[in-house]
């Protein structure tokens, strides 16, 4: 099969005659059809490596099953790839399964989405509703995750709600804000092109924080710091109302620190500062499928690239030597 393949860091190679996929009991085989390239396995293929190696990174992706032989599946069925397999005995897949001391994880520590074929555990396959194309299944992951930055933050119908970071996560993080029932929705964005597409993704308000505007801002009772910047999370300190809910879900790529005016600020403020990470849809699988069903998420926007696995390694260089703009690249199989 062709594959995208990670020999070491910096090291990896369109292959385009890689090795099969074996299935263990309980898994299927998926066709992969779209699969987009995430912020974190930039740093990955660039920089740290996997967990071993050769590995196909890619934990983004959707197509369709070829080889099941289970009976909850059927050959030909749409769907999208959830990437976690918690072990389901530790204590911590009690908290939720990022949780888990032990967990596998397709595309970082299995083979994953960056090629022709992958091996998937059963229960990690989510069935595509009818009118949801293999493009927008191949969200599924970033969906999952930013309902999960909602649902930690505790946000309650009728919050006015902050943005920083119209990437992915951002625009996603605003719009289950607005489907969760926020009377407002504000992102912002020192890019005039990430707030394009968020205006395309129907956003509330978009705003460059350099704009007198922005300026006039405050007193909002969620905000999320989607951009991995500490000086938006400064920033989120500032413009938090009283007794507001800061979650984080952006990364700094060093070290985050908070002069002590603001600490002071938000200690005054009496904020509550949350942090999140990964994915949980034991109690909500059913929303996601309701919601992609109705076409309340607006995603192919965010799509600014389509290329082919053997476009891979040029571009992926591109995106970590910041070349050009993009907000989701996508591989098409």
């Amino acid at each position: 099969m062709k594959a995208l393949v990670l020999h070491a860091p910096q090291k990896f190679n369109f292959e385009p005659a890689w090795s099969d996929i074996t299935l263990p009991d309980g898994w299927v085989g998926v066709r992969v059809r779209a699969s987009g390239i995430c912020g974190s396995d930039l740093p990955r293929m660039m920089q740290t490596g996997a967990y071993h190696h050769p590995m196909i990174p890619g934990h983004e992706f959707s197509g369709e099953v070829i080889t099941s032989g289970q009976s909850d599946i059927k050959l030909g069925d749409r769907v999208a790839v959830l990437p976690i397999i918690p072990c389901g005995k530790c204590d911590g897949c009690k908290i939720g399964p990022f949780h888990c001391s032990q967990y596998d994880f397709i595309g970082s520590r299995r083979n994953g989405g960056f090629a022709e074929y992958c091996a998937v555990p059963l229960q990690n396959l989510f069935p595509l509703p009818a009118n949801t194309g293999y493009e927008e299944g191949a969200f599924i992951e970033p969906i999952a995750v930013t309902l999960h930055v909602l649902r930690q933050s505790g946000m309650e119908p009728g919050a006015r709600v902050l943005v920083f970071g119209a990437g992915a996560i951002g625009i996603l993080t605003a719009q289950w804000a607005s489907i969760l029932g926020a009377r407002e929705v504000v992102i912002a964005d020192l890019r005039d092109e990430s707030l394009a597409i968020a205006a395309e993704c129907r956003i509330g308000k978009v705003i460059n924080p350099r704009s007198a505007e922005f300026k006039s801002l405050s007193g909002f009772d969620f905000i999320f710091e989607a951009a991995g910047s500490t000086a938006a999370l400064l920033l989120a300190i500032e413009l938090a109302a009283p007794r507001a809910t800061l979650t984080v879900v952006g990364r700094e790529t060093k070290d985050t620190v908070v002069p002590l005016p603001a600490f002071e600020h938000l200690m005054r403020k009496e904020l509550t500062v949350k942090g999140c990470w990964g994915y949980d849809l034991r109690q909500d699988a059913d929303l996601v499928y309701k919601v992609l069903e109705a076409g309340q998420l607006i995603l192919t926007p965010m799509i600014t690239h389509r290329l082919r696995l053997q476009e891979g390694p040029e571009f992926i260089r591109g995106m970590w030597n910041k070349s050009f703009f993009y907000c989701k690249a996508m591989f098409m199989l």
